[in-house]
């Protein structure tokens, strides 16, 4: 399964360059709001937002 990142974005309620700087921080290969992320980057990145969201 695959989604993009302005779709990811949208379902943890943040913004996709809030997104993208963490890509970025976990060397995640996302360079816009469209691209695409596999499986393995969309646990990865929700794990990620839901930790940083409980602090």
């Amino acid at each position: 399964m695959t989604i993009r990142v302005l779709e990811l974005a949208e379902q943890l309620k943040v913004g996709t360059d809030d997104l993208l700087a963490v890509c970025t921080l976990l060397e995640i290969p996302a360079t816009s709001r469209i691209s695409c992320l596999s499986s393995e980057h969309i646990k990865k990145l929700t794990a990620y937002c839901q930790e940083r969201q409980e602090i």
